[in-house]
């Protein structure tokens, strides 16, 4: 990919060149028709996680982070209309340094996921990797304002004079801040300028939206300018306040974010070409948008829903929550029991003592006990019980995984009786996903840095 200089040289001098004065009014309805563009985009965040991990007292942990992305994409052909957008991209650098509290952390894109795609409809966007599924930090270093549509989508659906101002429709604010849904918003635009062929825009409002089911206000401003002999945008700033409800899979922020992005056409990129891309799978379909969760201290590697997210993590327990549209549906720990010696396996008489022995009084009944060998070569002891966590009915379900060397692993999911109906297959996919990895005993420097403790000492995901 050419450097960054040639990207600014682009913009800033190529313009110039045999331009003719500028028009006092812009047409913005037909971009041009760029097939290939490189951009690079910087993300400043400043604020505060906001925590309440009992329900009793809310914390909040300083939180600074800066980001840098570079990438070429390209618009596939299928898909260059405001409403269906696909793009694929291939990514030279995607990495972020976060300080949160007193742990400084790294997020970099593995070299074998740089090649990503973005798949655009109405409403929201979906990123992935036809490599391979992306973590999670992975997934959160992609997605950036801005970054998860066709840029052109954000222009004005009509023809205006210097000084006019239109209203950003619902559907292009959501791809923007990619949020799901927005419930009002006064974002407008306003055309401020036009010289030497490059129309200024400036943005502001407020927005009240929603993602994942969790409420987030917005104050946004940010200008974008409009090359309008090549009829695409070439660069973006914007600026804004969040200030994100807490879930019950994330926590809550208060945040100043400001991104720059700066985009230029480029010729035809022979990593994106259709000799490159032929065999691979550029549609977000579900098996594409999994998340792959590695835990080289505790061994094992299980690849899961984009609706599970990791609330804690250490060598001995893990613990997922699964959140649909904001509501919590169920919840996941996975324990590491000692290793067997070789030859020797839990039965499942013993599993099911060791089940109602834990469950205590919240034991009623043992609906289901169930033993196999999964597709992943390993055995698989599953036991399903009813029973009552105060006035909720709950159904348990332990799986017990063990390879031949003595290796092995626990699953507990709970979930309420009354969810079972839609939410009946909740536990498999992460089961037949799941397989060990060879241990990875941490280093001294790892321990301190890998993990960003909450007020309460735990990892904060």
């Amino acid at each position: 990919m050419r450097g960054v200089s040639r990207i600014i040289t682009l913009l800033f001098v190529g313009a110039v060149c045999g331009a003719a004065q500028a028009a006092d009014t812009v047409d913005f309805r037909t971009p041009g028709a760029i097939s290939y563009r490189q951009a690079k985009v910087l993300v400043e965040v400043e604020g505060k996680l906001k925590l309440n991990a009992e329900g009793k007292e809310l914390k909040h942990l300083p939180l600074k982070a800066s980001g840098e992305l570079q990438y070429v994409e390209r618009v596939l052909p299928a898909a260059k209309s405001s409403s269906a957008v696909r793009l694929v991209r291939e990514y030279q650098t995607a990495k972020a340094d976060i300080r949160l509290h007193e742990s400084e952390l790294k997020n970099e894109l593995r070299s074998d996921r740089k090649l990503i795609c973005v798949e655009t409809d109405g409403k929201k966007s979906t990123v992935f990797s036809p490599s391979g599924p992306l973590t999670r930090e992975e997934l959160d270093l992609v997605t950036v304002p801005g970054g998860g549509l066709l840029l052109d989508t954000v222009l004005p659906p009509r023809q205006l004079k210097t000084g006019e101002q239109w209203t950003l429709e619902d559907a292009a604010v959501s791809r923007l801040l990619g949020l799901d849904s927005v419930s009002q918003h006064d974002f407008a635009g306003t055309l401020s300028s036009v010289k030497d062929n490059v129309a200024i825009l400036s943005l502001a409002g407020k927005v009240t939206g929603s993602i994942g089911g969790v409420s987030s206000d917005f104050e946004i401003k940010g200008k974008l300018n409009f090359d309008v002999k090549q009829r695409t945008i070439t660069w973006l700033t914007l600026a804004y306040k969040e200030n994100r409800a807490i879930s019950h899979s994330q926590p809550g922020f208060e945040v100043l974010t400001t991104v720059r992005m700066v985009v230029a056409p480029t010729q035809p990129f022979a990593p994106l070409n259709d000799k490159s891309l032929a065999g691979l799978a550029l549609n977000a379909t579900e098996s594409q948008t999994l998340v792959e969760l590695k835990s080289d201290s505790a061994g094992y590697e299980v690849i899961h829903d984009r609706r599970w997210s990791v609330m804690l993590e250490r060598p001995d327990l893990t613990v997922l929550r699964f959140v649909d549209q904001g509501d919590l549906i169920a919840q996941c720990n996975i324990t590491n029991p000692p290793a067997l010696p070789k030859g020797e396996q839990l039965s499942m008489e013993g599993f099911q003592e060791d089940v109602k022995r834990v469950l205590g009084k919240n034991f009623e009944e043992m609906v289901e006990a169930t033993e196999e060998v999964g597709d992943n070569a390993l055995r698989v002891l599953r036991v399903v019980v009813a029973g009552k966590a105060g006035e909720l009915s709950i159904q348990w379900t332990y799986y017990h995984l063990s390879d031949e060397h003595g290796r092995r692993v626990s699953f507990v999911f709970t979930i309420e009786s009354n969810l079972l109906e839609k939410f009946a297959q909740v536990d498999r996919e992460l089961i037949g996903n799941f397989r060990f990895i060879e241990l990875k005993q941490p280093t001294l420097a790892e321990t301190k840095s890998a993990s960003a403790p909450s007020a309460d000492g735990e990892k904060v995901r």
